[in-house]
């Protein structure tokens, strides 16, 4: 696909109109949502707003236009990867369970019109048409057939004979707890999968450890401190003056006399230095695990739902007849 330039008014407003339709979907407002996909892809016809415009159609309660969407999409996208294939099918068997589906049996070269409407095309149709629910009228050059579609069934039209086969449903409905198709990715990308919270809960754990480990150590740290301080001021009170330098004295009677003492003053000032070196160390490690585990645990799941929704595309994108089902007009556009 040739990119237009940046400063295209077209493509402007064609991006505009998607991310529009993008920021609808996540609030929910489908309807809106639908309107600004149906005029970003009168724009620019990429396959990513076909599939945003489907589910969107099919949120929005227009199964017979998401549907359409999907078949468009399945038909048009030559790029498309397997994964991104499936999802589309998804998507389109479960808004036909909605709609009704007419089999047309008919001589070839016949031309067939729906309700007076809508031309089909010409016999013979390579798959069932997709209806609304509710009683249609197929009609060719010299006969109308009529028919009864119901939802998630198959009727079939026989042109040149009486008889319509009975009703054939078309499959189970899917579960009450299936999830619709999600827009796939543009331009071959794979779906790419959710990001875990698993690495925020690890990072909680952490904190939680940090902390407790900077609080323990502390509290050795001080009492360390304190031994250390008795020791050296029972020296003081023993040396007075020659306190200052009495652990280091090499005299006989100085090192018998306080080296006791100065061994446990030394051991509690190693600990001491320990104590205070762990404490530290936990304290920027909780720190450090705090601010991921928040950055994570609120980040994360705004990118997995934008990775659902709005499939990444703002690249390309044309002056706009709107078109919608059972309405239609013009929209003045602008940038992609």
């Amino acid at each position: 696909m040739k990119a237009l330039a940046q400063d295209d008014p077209v493509t402007m407003q064609a991006r505009a109109r998607f991310k529009e339709g993008v920021d609808f979907y996540d609030k929910g407002s489908y309807e809106n949502a639908r309107l600004a996909f149906l005029q970003a892809y009168a724009l620019k016809k990429h396959p990513a707003v076909l599939l945003n415009l489907a589910q969107s159609s099919a949120k929005a309660g227009h199964p017979l236009e998401a549907a359409k969407a999907f078949q468009q999409y399945l038909k048009e996208s030559t790029s498309a990867s397997p994964q991104q294939r499936q999802d589309a099918e998804n998507g389109l068997a479960e808004v036909r369970q909605k709609l009704g589906r007419i089999e047309i049996v008919a001589p070839s070269g016949t031309d067939v019109t729906l309700d007076e409407k809508e031309r089909l095309g010409t016999a013979p149709f390579s798959e069932p048409v997709d209806v609304e629910p509710g009683p249609h009228a197929l009609k060719s050059s010299t006969e109308t057939v009529k028919v009864t579609a119901n939802a998630g069934q198959k009727v079939q039209a026989r042109f040149g004979a009486a008889a319509i086969t009975p009703v054939v449903p078309v499959g189970p409905p899917p579960p009450d707890n299936a999830s619709p198709a999600q827009p796939p990715p543009p331009d071959g990308d794979e779906k790419k999968q959710p990001l875990p919270m698993l690495p925020g809960y690890v990072a909680i754990g952490v904190f939680g450890a940090g902390i407790v480990s900077t609080i323990l150590f502390a509290a050795f740290k001080a009492d360390a401190q304190s031994k250390a301080d008795s020791v050296a001021r029972e020296i003081q009170d023993k040396a007075g003056t020659r306190a200052k330098g009495i652990c280091t004295s090499t005299a006989p009677d100085d090192v018998k006399r306080f080296g006791p003492a100065c061994t446990t003053l030394k051991q509690n000032n190693d600990k001491v230095d320990t104590n205070a070196t762990i404490a530290n160390v936990s304290g920027v490690v909780a720190g450090v695990a705090g601010v991921f585990a928040i950055a994570w645990l609120v980040t994360v799941p705004i990118v997995n739902r934008k990775r659902d929704h709005s499939a990444g595309w703002i690249k390309n994108p044309v002056l706009t007849p709107y078109a919608g089902y059972n309405d239609g007009g013009f929209s003045l556009s602008g940038q992609f």
